[in-house]
């Protein structure tokens, strides 16, 4: 079965960084995209360089994730749950990706969100 499940062709990831300087990376899936994009969106306008990616395939992961995940100084994962695909990160491609987790059944505030990452960046 895990043959079968390593052979599916998955598009790598694309990654939204526009000077390609950005040291934080912020890595999301499933619903967390809208408010992701308009916390980076709030970042970049006051000044910050910050990339963004989202996964539509999380089994198999793309290929070139690791590449990706290693470009990047800091790697934010905002999650509405425990933070399973950080840990999973953590521990398929050694990178000490930070988890932002909500479980309280309400979509991330674009604000909150923008202030967490804020945070992660001066951090």
């Amino acid at each position: 079965r895990q043959a079968k499940v390593d052979g599916i062709e998955v598009p790598d990831v694309e990654v939204d960084d526009p000077t390609g300087e950005a040291e934080l990376l912020v890595l999301g899936w499933g619903s967390t995209y809208g408010p992701i994009t308009a916390a980076v969106r709030r970042l970049r306008n006051a000044g910050e360089t910050v990339a963004q990616a989202h996964l539509r395939h999380l089994n198999p992961l793309p290929r070139n994730l690791g590449e990706v995940l290693a470009r990047y100084d800091k790697v934010v994962v905002p999650e509405m749950n425990l933070g399973q695909l950080a840990t999973l990160l953590r521990a398929k491609y050694l990178v000490d990706a930070q988890s932002y987790n909500q479980v309280n059944g309400m979509p991330f505030k674009a604000e909150q969100l923008a202030t967490a990452l804020k945070e992660a960046l001066d951090g």
